[in-house]
């Protein structure tokens, strides 16, 4: 069965797109068949894959567009084979007007579960880059998804926005919406393990949320390179195939699909 996982964390700068698209790359060479979702309006998994957001077309939203408008869509036109070896279905600015429509959209939650009913076969794995916020949009992303993995940046704040999104991802289970959906993980990201703060910091995320979710053993650390791998337009296993931070992804989706067996 196909593996349908989220990447959500209603606060931004903790990395989504860059636990997405890497986790893609190191999956697809891990001999997956992966398709990565650009859910999100700015469109950074888009441009972070090689893709210019203002050129490409048909997009996501084309597909959200037309079943809004009540019409069929096939959204295997909006699919792109990066360099890399996995397929991207991209996003465009305009992706922000559809929250809106969402609203009045008869099962509005589904909508994303209806455009990939004919493609989600042809994958192993489907991973999605959310938006950073508690709307619509990420709704549909968990109402579809088999698991959510959840970025939490080793700072104060963003540790405790964690418990935003583990209350949508209950309310998602509890209204029926998608009762199964389970948590993949917490990842820890750009963390400085050589200071006090970050120290404590991963130990209060394990004391609060370890008893009960999976915590992945490893810690992706902060790095330019990860900065400088998106300029590149690439993964950070194109980019900086044996440094470190391709090797923290790598060994992530190596937890990934040991989940399951």
């Amino acid at each position: 069965m196909t593996r349908i996982i989220t990447v959500a964390m209603q606060k931004g700068g903790v990395g989504k797109t860059t636990t997405t698209i890497n986790l893609a790359a190191a999956l697809t060479e891990s001999g997956q068949r992966v398709l990565a979702i650009d859910l999100d309006p700015q469109s950074n998994l888009t441009q972070h894959a090689g893709f210019d957001p203002d050129q490409i077309s048909p997009t996501i939203y084309d597909g959200f567009k037309a079943e809004m408008d009540g019409f069929e869509s096939d959204i295997r036109q909006a699919i792109y084979e990066t360099d890399e070896g996995f397929h991207l279905l991209p996003s465009q600015p305009e992706l922000s007007l559809i929250e809106l429509g969402l609203i009045n959209t008869l099962s509005r939650e589904r909508v994303l579960a209806t455009l990939l009913e004919n493609i989600t076969a042809a994958y192993d794995i489907i991973l999605i880059d959310c938006n950073p916020s508690l709307g619509l949009l990420v709704i549909n992303a968990l109402t579809v998804a088999t698991g959510v993995i959840i970025p939490i940046q080793t700072e104060y704040l963003a540790a405790r926005g964690a418990l935003m999104i583990l209350k949508s991802i209950e309310t998602v289970r509890r209204k029926k919406l998608n009762p199964g959906l389970r948590i993949e993980g917490i990842l820890l990201t750009m963390a400085d393990t050589r200071t006090t703060l970050t120290r404590d910091i991963l130990a209060a995320i394990d004391s609060q949320y370890g008893d009960g979710i999976h915590i992945f053993e490893t810690i992706i650390k902060r790095s330019v390179r990860f900065a400088e791998s998106a300029v590149a337009g690439q993964s950070i296993l194109a980019y900086d195939p044996n440094g470190v931070g391709a090797a923290a992804y790598r060994e992530v989706a190596r937890q990934i699909l040991q989940q399951n067996l």
